[in-house]
Order: structure tokens, then C-alpha cells, then sequence
């Protein structure tokens, strides 16, 4: 399968792969969405699934079951919507980062969130030379109206633009969660 065909990218430690696709494949069948395909990504630790629904709307759904229960997330990180696949050159990237980052409205706020895999470039470079191009309200890292997500594999890339809820980090949210406890 092609990998623009994936809409949802999962990260989990890579010695638990088998509790994390079974976490992935439960926590689907609790929305009731099901897994057309899952497979593992040539990066460790991370699966390229494609989800039948809209991805982004399963994944905003994802987090709001992880702030009533994070304990039903133990093996997996970070879910990411999938919106559009580049080669992983610099100048490809820059091309649809500044097309997606179009779809930020005025006054609204965002940030870049970006991983990378298997690219020899240096992270604070990359983000410089992919959002120079936007000329688009404050950044806020953290409570963005507006996320440019990337996530670099290697040879290929995907992003996405998304709302504030359209990204799971179960990390962050366990963290806010005993934060508030406190």
C-alpha cells in the first residue's frame, strides 16, 4: 500500500509493539471505527494505519477518552492525523507546509509540531526554514488554535494542519491531568 493511502500515524515503544497494535485496534472498536490497515513503519516505533472515517474527528474523540482515562492508553504516544504525503526534501516540505498553513485563519494562533526520523537536518533548522513562509498570526506553543503537524520518515513525509483537538500526545495529557491534581 502506497503511503499516501495511510490517514493516521500511532508512536509506541518499540519493544511493545504487540500491546500497542492491540491498543490501537480496542481503542478503534470503542468509537467504533474499524482498522482497514496497520503496518509497521520502516521508522521504529511507529504504525501507518488507515482508519475507515475521518481520522482527524476519531482522533479528537481518542482524546477526550484519554483526559477521562488515560489508563486506556499504556502503550501508545502520539496520534496524528495524516492529510497529505511529500518526499522528504526540504523545499518539497516547505511547498506544503506554506499550502496547508493557508488554512490558518486570521488572529488564530498555531505551532509546528514536528518529529523527525531519519533526516539529517537539524530540528530548530527545519521548523525555521518551513514556516519562514507563513505569514500568519502568533505562535503559541502552548494552547494553539492551530497545529502544523510534520512528521518527517525518512523518505517521506506527512503533514497535516489541525485544531487544538485533532492531536493526541497521551504524555501531555497525563501530565496535565496530574497537574491538575495537584
Amino acid at each position: 500500500m502506497p503511503m499516501r493511502a495511510y490517514n493516521l500515524l500511532v508512536t509506541f515503544h518499540h519493544n511493545q509493539k504487540g500491546h500497542a497494535e492491540q491498543e490501537v485496534r480496542d481503542r478503534m472498536k470503542d468509537l467504533g471505527a474499524y482498522v482497514e490497515k496497520l503496518e509497521l513503519c520502516d521508522t521504529e516505533g511507529v504504525f501507518l494505519i488507515q482508519v475507515g472515517g475521518d481520522a482527524k474527528v476519531l482522533v479528537s474523540q481518542l482524546k477526550r477518552m484519554c483526559h477521562e482515562d488515560p489508563g486506556q492508553f499504556l502503550y501508545t504516544y502520539h496520534w496524528v492525523p495524516i492529510e497529505r504525503w511529500v518526499v522528504s526534501q526540504m523545499s518539497d516540505l516547505r511547498s506544503a507546509v506554506t499550502e496547508i498553513g493557508k488554512g490558518i485563519g486570521d488572529g488564530e494562533t498555531w505551532m509546528m509540531h514536528l518529529h523527525k526520523r531519519h533526516f539529517e537536518e537539524h530540528h530548530d533548522d527545519i521548523i525555521a526554514y518551513l514556516t519562514d513562509p507563513l505569514n500568519k498570526g502568533p505562535v503559541n506553543m502552548s494552547d494553539p488554535d492551530r497545529i502544523i503537524a510534520v512528521e518527517i520518515l525518512g523518505k517521506s513525509s506527512d503533514i497535516s494542519l489541525l485544531n487544538r483537538y485533532e492531536l493526541l500526545d497521551v504524555n501531555k495529557v497525563k501530565q496535565t491531568l496530574e497537574a491538575d491534581r495537584l
